[in-house]
């Protein structure tokens, strides 16, 4: 009978051990000090070890430098009885890299330590990788910002696949117009386009989106902003396509010219004032300045006897000369 129980127990202790080599998930016993009594076939492969590397070896000398003190700290814990669930800590692999192991452990009746870890190495770079992504994004957004804080100009992104435009936060300080406005469907910017252009500007835009091989849109136009008065713009933007190069996105910036517009139409103003003045030159004082050069001719040098009066004759030429000359260089920098 009591062969028969022996015999029970060496097969439940087989079974026991064939589970717990069996098991994926990483199996360590440990004494009471620390040291591994036993650790199982997924531990060994996972950190590449034989039972000769690992028997009688101190755990904590297999743990990364840094994790040492909270793990030491974990390690009391045990052995006061406390369970230790989802402790986080580094492992040394035998080629001396580190792989990144999530613990719960507990003390046994009899005072050694069991263990279970779950390798989530892949995890940790995974949300390593999605950190440092996340991190790139928030410094893109800020430098955006940053950029559209500093510029004057409104950039738009327009979404070709439902069709709607995303203004930056300019376009509002610019055209005045509020948030229906700013986010909206793409008919909520043709509608503020002024009416004598916009028929050229949706033909432009549409001709650039639909041209495949056409990267870059530009052109010149009036805006009407929300208080009816009108902007002259320069807008262009960026065209992006997929890989059948079909257009899915565009983004760009519109840029309020309507200063230097004003002043350009200015300038033109006053060439054409400068025109006009230089059609009166020719015209109107030229007229009696060469009427007084007619009259010089008739004078008789020989029926001018008195010289004094004659040399008053002879200057009143000469300036007269003078003033004419005068006239046609005003005309020649006026016509050019």
């Amino acid at each position: 009978m009591d062969s028969a129980v022996d015999l029970k127990c060496v097969d439940y202790a087989a079974g026991l051990d064939m589970l717990f080599n069996l098991s994926p998930d990483l199996l360590c016993h440990f004494s009471a000090d620390g040291l591994i009594i036993k650790a199982n076939c997924a531990f060994k492969d996972a950190l590449g070890y034989a039972d000769e590397d690992l028997l009688g070896r101190p755990f904590i000398s297999l743990v990364h430098p840094d994790d040492v003190p909270e793990t030491m700290e974990q390690y009391h814990a045990l052995n006061r009885n406390e369970t230790v669930l989802l402790f986080y800590n580094r492992y040394r692999c035998i080629d001396g890299e580190y792989k990144s192991l999530s613990w719960n452990a507990t003390q046994l009746p009899d005072g050694t330590l069991y263990a279970s870890a779950r390798d989530i190495s892949e995890i940790i770079k995974a949300r390593r990788v999605k950190e440092r992504a996340e991190e790139r994004l928030r410094l893109s957004n800020e430098r955006y910002k940053l950029v559209t804080a500093a510029t004057k100009d409104v950039i738009w992104d327009w979404n070709l696949k439902n069709n709607r435009l995303k203004w930056g936060k300019s376009f509002e300080s610019s055209f005045g117009y509020t948030e229906d406005i700013k986010n909206g469907p793409i008919d909520a910017w043709a509608d503020h386009i002024h009416p004598d252009d916009k028929e050229y500007v949706l033909k432009s835009i549409n001709a650039a989106i639909n041209s495949k091989d056409v990267k870059f849109w530009r052109e010149e136009y009036r805006y009407l902003k929300a208080d009816n008065s009108v902007a002259f713009i320069i807008d262009q933007g960026y065209i992006i396509r997929n890989l059948d190069k079909k257009a899915i996105r565009m983004v760009g910036a519109m840029q309020d010219i309507t200063e230097l517009k004003e002043k350009e139409l200015r300038i033109m103003k006053q060439n054409e004032q400068l025109m006009e003045i230089a059609q009166i030159n020719s015209h109107e004082i030229r007229r009696p300045v060469a009427s007084i050069l007619g009259l010089m001719q008739l004078f008789d040098k020989e029926l001018i006897k008195d010289s004094s009066l004659s040399e008053l004759v002879k200057h009143l030429k000469t300036t007269t000369q003078e003033l004419d000359a005068v006239i046609k260089r005003i005309i020649d920098k006026t016509a050019d």
